[in-house]
């Protein structure tokens, strides 16, 4: 995967930015990420302003705000959640107060309803130089229907504003082939990671961890993390995991969610009697426990922007299962040691990959799982690239405005 290089030379480096972030929602990888990007642009001493919406929160998301406005960052609460809703016009009006009093060089929008809202204030006059971060089209799932015709028009009628940061090689291709998003109007940013907070466990953190969070001690656990949602697709997962245990596999899934799908879930838990074998957390604070109790990570995405956890895990040298969705499908491309794929709603395909996975746990084969991680997902790394892409947009238009 490439990776962004600046057109214009730091000349200003010294020079902090006045950059808005605005972001829903307030948990999971999409908030994560751009957690981690406040964070790295305060300790590089940017000027920050954020916007935030605490509908779809978190402890987390407090705790950012706290600690950002503690190192002078001003913050915003939109209250706005994913769907549309009247009150959108008010959110929009206070975040065009909110630029206004900021007067910001950098306007950078992350998930599709922060998409609109900030994009919107180029159409009220905002000159801050916009950036967009999808983290997944709505559009990249394998369903038809006017939904989709509706959010592929959104995104296509929007994307002539600023400059689209794609986090991997799928999200850009539909980009450029469905949304007709042009090459020169998006970047291809891979979202990054802290590779030294990632790390592997040792056995004993291992058995510290699962006794921690009531899980069987010397168990073979497949883990799996993300929303209860037609997005991750867990009634395949759960169908696949029933029918691998079928063939004789004897290991845990440990789920980690919540969503609009979990009674549905609990009925089919039931229908496949996966008691006992199925163990469930709602949510949990710090995902590092998740990926060092398990032995394996698996991903029944039907499509992703670029999947966080899956990057979380490679960090943690952990092998992998993933869908051939969109977001997912390159991963599966990148010369992995010990990566398994399998078609989009494919039971079979599923039991079969998590099948092989475990007979292959006893061959403790070298992995360059964590290697690959380190050097292409470094968080310091890629958060970065996306300044020196700031720093390039504001040259750029102090060079306007000099011409």
């Amino acid at each position: 995967m490439s990776s962004f290089s600046p057109e214009h030379p730091s000349t200003e480096a010294a020079r902090p930015l006045r950059i808005l972030l605005v972001v829903e929602p307030g948990f999971d990888g999409v908030f994560r990420q751009v957690a981690g990007l406040v964070r790295f642009l305060l300790e590089q001493k940017q000027q920050v302003f954020f916007a935030y919406s605490d509908k779809r929160g978190s402890p987390e998301l407090l705790e950012l705000v706290t600690e950002a406005k503690k190192k002078g960052a001003q913050c915003l609460n939109l209250r706005v959640a994913n769907a549309p809703h009247p009150r959108d016009l008010r959110a929009l009006y206070q975040l065009w107060m909110f630029g206004r009093r900021a007067q910001p060089e950098i306007i950078h929008s992350h998930s599709s309803k922060a998409g609109v809202l900030g994009r919107t204030l180029a159409l009220l006059g905002q000159k801050g130089r916009q950036f967009y971060t999808p983290h997944a089209y709505y559009g990249m799932a394998p369903r038809r229907g006017w939904s989709n015709d509706v959010y592929n028009g959104v995104e296509r009628s929007y994307g002539w504003i600023g400059q689209t940061v794609n986090i991997s090689e799928d999200e850009r291709e539909f980009a450029r082939d469905v949304l007709s998003i042009s090459d020169g109007r998006a970047l291809l940013i891979p979202i990054g990671i802290d590779t030294n907070h990632f790390r592997p466990p040792t056995p004993e953190e291992k058995i510290r961890l699962r006794r921690h969070l009531n899980l069987p001690e010397n168990a073979v656990i497949l883990g799996s993390m993300g929303r209860l949602s037609f997005q991750k697709d867990p009634q395949t997962l759960y169908r696949a995991f029933a029918l691998a245990r079928q063939q004789g596999r004897q290991f845990h899934l440990l789920h980690v969610g919540q969503g609009s799908e979990a009674e549905t879930l609990e009925s089919l838990t039931d229908q496949l009697n996966l008691q006992g074998q199925l163990l469930r957390i709602p949510y949990l604070r710090e995902p590092l426990q998740f990926h060092r109790a398990i032995d394996g990570l698996i991903l029944t995405s039907r499509y992703e922007g670029c999947p966080t956890v899956a990057l979380e895990a490679m960090a943690c040298d952990l092998p992998l299962i993933l869908s051939t969705g969109p977001g997912n499908r390159w991963l599966g491309g990148c010369g992995l040691s010990h990566c398994w794929t399998a078609a989009v709603e494919n039971v079979n395909g599923f039991a079969q990959a998590m099948t092989d996975w475990f007979d292959d746990l006893h061959l403790k084969r070298p992995s360059n799982h964590r290697d690959y991680a380190v050097s292409h997902f470094d968080l310091k790394d890629r958060y970065g690239d996306i300044l020196k892409a700031y720093r390039s947009a504001a040259a750029t238009n102090q060079e306007n405005r000099s011409a």
